[in-house]
């Protein structure tokens, strides 16, 4: 049966940290139901030609959940994920970005402090469900943007194939077809 375990899992090394590097956002494509959409264990090697465009985040302001959502009364498994970004600076050359950002349904690789390079809503794409621009009250407070992004997949993300440190397309130098701008 397809839903039989056939492996376990060991606990690893603590060697791990959290948090999020940056964002590759591209314009929807459905990625899945694509000729050229190339997955083997849950790890993207090809996908249809598309751009990515390059968002750096700072260390510690934002992050990704996936909330695992299923109802045996109905028999339906699905995958939330959730992306909730922090930029700082209020800056008018990033209204444009982020109004379109608020009405499209991107889909977005995360590059993890951890090493992980992660494809959310690559069938249904991924929304943004809210946010705030801020300009703060205290000297210290955030000056910026809050965007929160959430999609609904059957599946719950993909890898990209590792990357090489220092390649043109670096961090998807591994996934043919990806093209990274800053």
């Amino acid at each position: 049966m397809a839903c039989d375990l056939s492996s376990g899992r060991t606990v690893g090394c603590k060697d791990g940290v959290g948090g999020i590097i940056a964002v590759f956002i591209g314009n929807y494509e459905d990625m899945i139901n694509n000729a050229t959409f190339t997955e083997s264990s849950g790890v993207v090697s090809a996908i249809l030609a598309q751009t990515f465009y390059q968002f750096d985040v700072r260390p510690e302001t934002s992050s990704l959940t996936i909330n695992l959502q299923s109802n045996p009364t109905n028999g339906t498994t699905f995958y939330e994920q959730n992306l909730s970004l922090v930029f700082q600076k209020l800056d008018s050359t990033d209204i444009d970005d982020i109004r379109i950002l608020c009405t499209g349904r991107p889909n977005i690789w995360v590059q993890t402090q951890d090493g992980a390079i992660i494809l959310l809503g690559a069938e249904f794409g991924m929304n943004v469900t809210g946010g705030s621009v801020q300009s703060g009250v205290a000297m210290g407070d955030l000056t910026g943007y809050n965007i929160e992004l959430q999609g609904k997949e059957k599946g719950v993300f993909y890898f990209a194939t590792a990357p090489t440190v220092g390649a043109g397309e670096y961090p998807l130098d591994g996934v043919t077809n990806a093209t990274v701008e800053a």
